[in-house]
């Protein structure tokens, strides 16, 4: 039976943004007394902790629409196994909230921006740009590190401007990470194979201007290909679900907002824990994570037998947790 390390914890399937390939109009959000309470979750974290539980990245939706989130980080940060406490975020209204995330524990942070262009971003989004870089300069300051922005490239959208996110990395001291669109939502996205540009081609042509690419280690959950950029001392890295999968050896599994534990975010396979986080004894609480241990080396060894095919992924990335 293997071990879990990092567990992904979507906190609310609401979002503040309205990005298309991730929440459609007509999504419905899950009814408020059927999402976990913190205390709920921090039961669980602990409870994993024994089976090697030591990452938790927090995630929506937009986490930072759920009131009082630093009381989470808090309660998770007192459990001495938990080494590293990241989150995801679209940054609207980072800039309010990273002090106080950071004096409860909150160590990382990735922030999420699909162009650099305000009225790209705008279009994609429905926000303003200048939202999320008053959110990274004021975390900078006070010392979130690393910051990673996440940038979905989509082709005949956003591909052209690899090479500034690049330097936008450089300038803000902040680590890019390149991430190819993928089939998420069933028939709710409009996805399609010609969308999806392959993240060698941006390696490439980033080596192009900049040099050769370095790989190097990075902190987090394996899923990017990291490298540094010496010409620039900066770091770039590519998360490549569709041309260059990641599977083997994945420790990851995610918890939604509504309790349920998705075990990969190829299948619709979900494990509802909420009954026993909310009405299990210790016990009973154990032998479901080890029952959903089983069921994630199971599906691991599925999904690698089908040669990395995406299933028919239903739900929606704000549902999922991102």
């Amino acid at each position: 039976m293997n071990e879990i390390s990092y567990l992904r914890v979507s906190v609310t399937d609401k979002c503040n943004l309205k990005c298309f390939y991730c929440r459609p109009d007509n999504s419905e959000f899950v009814p408020h007394d059927e999402i976990l309470r913190y205390e709920e979750i921090t039961r669980l974290v602990r409870a994993m902790t024994r089976y090697g539980l030591r990452k938790v990245r927090i995630t929506g939706g937009e986490p930072l629409v759920r009131p009082q989130l630093e009381e989470l980080i808090r309660m998770l940060r007192k459990i001495p196994q938990i080494k590293d406490i990241s989150m995801t975020t679209n940054g609207i209204t980072l800039s309010k909230h990273a002090e106080k995330l950071r004096k409860a524990g909150l160590d990382r942070l990735n922030i999420s921006i699909d162009s650099l262009k305000p009225d790209l971003f705008f279009h994609i989004t429905k926000g303003k740009l200048e939202d999320v870089i008053e959110g990274i300069k004021i975390s900078k300051e006070l010392g979130y590190d690393p910051i990673k922005v996440n940038a979905v490239i989509v082709k005949g959208l956003n591909e052209e401007e690899a090479l500034d996110f690049v330097e936008f990395g450089a300038q803000y001291g902040v680590e890019i990470r390149f991430i190819e669109m993928m089939p998420i939502g069933g028939e709710l996205i409009d996805w399609s194979e010609e969308k999806v540009q392959p993240l060698e081609l941006i390696k490439r042509q980033i080596e192009e201007k900049y040099g050769e690419l370095i790989p190097a280690l990075s902190v987090g959950s394996g899923a990017a290909r990291v490298y540094k950029i010496p010409k620039l001392n900066t770091k770039v890295g590519f998360i490549t679900p569709i041309s260059n999968p990641f599977c083997d050896g994945c420790s990851k599994l995610r918890l939604t907002a509504e309790g349920h534990i998705k075990l990969c975010l190829r299948t619709d396979e979900e494990i509802d824990a909420k009954p026993v986080i909310r009405n299990g004894t210790d016990e009973e609480l154990d032998r479901f994570i080890r029952k959903v241990l089983i069921e994630k080396e199971l599906s691991n060894q599925k999904i690698l037998k089908s040669g990395y095919a995406f299933s028919d992924c239903r739900r929606i990335m704000t549902s999922i947790g991102g």
